[in-house]
């Protein structure tokens, strides 16, 4: 089947996943992905971009804590109130991270980078699965890679 991929004129089609001409694919899903149309990933797009900005400030909250939180920890006894604090701000900080990062799962994206914001979908193209792609700054989901590359393999999509 690699050989078909490799040597297939791709056109850049989106599908549906019933037509996916190698169902041995979907085993390369990870747990709870799912495959969708492009029409389905682009329904979840405003709602994704949303979890992603959340999730971005989250990190640079994270990021300025654990900054903080190393400084205080170089000039304060382990215990202080002040490293308590910030620490049990960074756990806090984390739980959001996993509660938020959860929402995405269940809009059948995958968020493949924070700076740039990068999303990606499962989907079908010409009969392959494969990823859609959006990148932040972009308006709608126009691109898609194979799985095996990432943004710099996006192709755009073509579709009737």
């Amino acid at each position: 089947m690699d050989d078909d991929w490799e040597h297939a004129p791709l056109a850049g089609q989106p599908m549906g996943a019933d037509e996916l001409i190698d169902e041995m694919a979907l085993l390369a899903l990870p747990d709870e992905c799912v495959v969708v149309t492009i029409e389905e990933a682009r329904k979840s797009l405003p709602e994704v971009k949303k979890i992603l900005s959340c999730l971005q400030s989250i990190q640079d909250l994270a990021n300025d804590l654990t900054t903080e939180l190393e400084y205080l920890v170089g000039v304060l006894p382990p215990f202080d109130e002040h490293v308590t604090e910030y620490a049990d701000q960074l756990g806090n900080l984390v739980t959001e991270w996993q509660e938020t990062s959860e929402k995405v799962v269940s809009t059948g994206a995958v968020i493949a980078g924070y700076d740039p914001g990068y999303i990606e979908w499962y989907g079908v193209v010409d009969g392959h699965l494969v990823l859609y792609s959006w990148c932040e700054g972009e308006e709608d989901i126009e691109w898609w890679h194979p799985l095996d590359s990432g943004i710099d393999g996006r192709r755009p999509l073509v579709e009737a």
